[in-house]
């Protein structure tokens, strides 16, 4: 490696430190920097590049395709908790890149990644115990698109399982409210799954997406149907009810994983 490579290569791992420290500052949303998760992402590109390592991500794919690869990385102070960023400027779920015929499997990538929360975790909460989830533009804090992967909440596995009976391929919504959010939802199959964009699903699918992805929540959680067979559920909500966020789709995880703690 040239000296050129390694300077350039420890200068990104400064830079995406630096990136990182700038996402602790959650709250408000508006005071912190709205682009400290690219940045991150960035430098993870350069130090994979120089010195063949992700850092500070937990996975870097460069694929050279028009929507780039992904990356994967743990926010700071998480616990199990990581996410799937695109390395390609994606601002967020109303971007029209994620609709196109060959947009890439993102969530597809996102669920592959749950190896790296099940390794946090002293417990496997399960598949019907993890899910994924992307923000809507009123309710996220950085603006490159990035897929949560964590634990679902207890309350929410719980409901999912009741609900699974009644709830087929068609987009039905559900009785109840999920840590307060009102969802729309629908069954897939995990052969099925490997196979659909859920973003087309939902704007295809839901009159509201189609009048304003910004203003969508979608998260993807794994089911289990009758005889244990893996599935997932589909859930899709509009964020803004009479002007207010009220359903955010990150709030169906659990930073915690009470799913997996030792008993």
């Amino acid at each position: 490696m040239s000296r050129l490579a390694r300077i350039a290569g420890f200068a990104a791992v400064l830079a995406s430190g630096l990136a990182m420290a700038a996402l602790l500052a959650i709250e408000p949303i508006e005071a912190h920097n709205r682009n400290a998760l690219a940045l991150s992402v960035d430098g993870c590109l350069v130090t994979q590049r120089t010195l063949h390592l992700p850092f500070p991500c937990l996975q870097v794919d460069q694929d050279s395709g028009p929507a780039g690869g992904y990356a994967v990385i743990r926010p700071p102070l998480g616990r199990s908790e990581v996410l799937l960023v695109p390395t390609a400027p994606i601002v967020g779920i109303e971007s029209p890149a994620l609709l196109a015929k060959n947009a890439p499997p993102f969530f597809q990538e996102a669920w592959a990644a749950r190896r790296f929360v099940v390794a946090a975790l002293p417990n496997d909460p399960g598949w019907a115990g993890l899910g994924m989830a992307v923000n809507s533009r009123p309710s996220r804090s950085q603006d490159r698109l990035h897929i949560h992967v964590d634990c679902l909440q207890p309350a929410v596995v719980a409901a999912l399982a009741r609900s699974a009976p009644h709830i087929g391929d068609r987009w039905t919504r559900l009785p109840m409210t999920l840590e307060g959010g009102r969802y729309w939802a629908r069954q897939v199959s995990a052969a099925e799954f490997a196979t659909i964009n859920p973003f087309a699903e939902m704007h295809d699918g839901i009159p509201a997406a189609r009048r304003s992805m910004a203003d969508m929540t979608l998260v993807v959680a794994g089911i289990a149907r009758p005889g244990g067979k893996p599935a997932f559920m589909l859930l899709a909500a509009e964020t803004r009810v009479r002007g207010t966020a009220r359903a955010v789709g990150e709030d169906l995880l659990d930073h915690t994983c009470r799913l997996a703690a030792d008993s």
